[in-house]
């Protein structure tokens, strides 16, 4: 197993929430429009379609899946870079984090409580507070409308709040890039 594997893959997943949050930003997020009149219904739904295109309606749960998914994957290669092994296989990021907090060769402070502070709590904690889930379940939550058990997901939380969700999805973006960086660090001084 190849930890820079893992990494490379993460940063993909990070990339693509980095650049869809970029789009929803110059979108505004926003999910209330003005249209220009005088257009047939197929026009005014196609106009609505490209004005709200990177709004969080559409992409808020993909991007979050992906930011998660990546930091799963990067844990996991940091684990094998520090000489630890993934034996047991899990999408359980607080698993993972701890599993790396015990490595052989633990990297830096830094790196680690950056992992901590996307863990233990971001801009998207009443999310999962909501569905009475934590950040572990991230693989379900954004997969599916239900859990495992039928639970509903509520996602009123991610999705249709405009200035609220994008000032959010910006927090994510700026996990993102700062994960990348702290890496890039960490590599530098390993």
């Amino acid at each position: 197993m190849n930890g820079t594997d893992y990494i490379t893959i993460g940063y993909n997943f990070l990339q693509i929430s980095i650049n869809a949050i970029e789009e929803m930003e110059k979108q505004g997020n926003k999910t209330l429009v003005f249209m220009d009149g005088g257009k047939s219904d197929a026009e005014t739904g196609e106009e609505y379609d490209q004005k709200t295109k990177w709004a969080d309606q559409n992409i808020g749960i993909p991007v979050l899946f992906n930011f998660y998914h990546g930091i799963e994957l990067i844990l996991k290669g940091l684990i094998i870079h520090c000489g630890g092994n993934l034996e047991k296989k899990t999408h359980k990021l607080s698993a993972l984090n701890e599993k790396l907090n015990v490595s052989p060769k633990r990297p830096n402070q830094n790196l680690l409580k950056h992992f901590n502070e996307i863990i233990s709590g971001n801009s998207f904690n009443l999310f999962f507070t909501q569905n009475e889930e934590t950040v572990d379940s991230f693989y379900e939550l954004f997969k599916y409308p239900e859990l495992k058990n039928g639970k509903k997901i509520q996602f009123k939380t991610l999705r249709g709040q405009e200035e609220i969700s994008l000032m959010n999805f910006i927090d994510i973006k700026r996990l993102a890039i700062l994960t990348k960086e702290n890496i890039i660090k960490w590599k530098k001084s390993a």
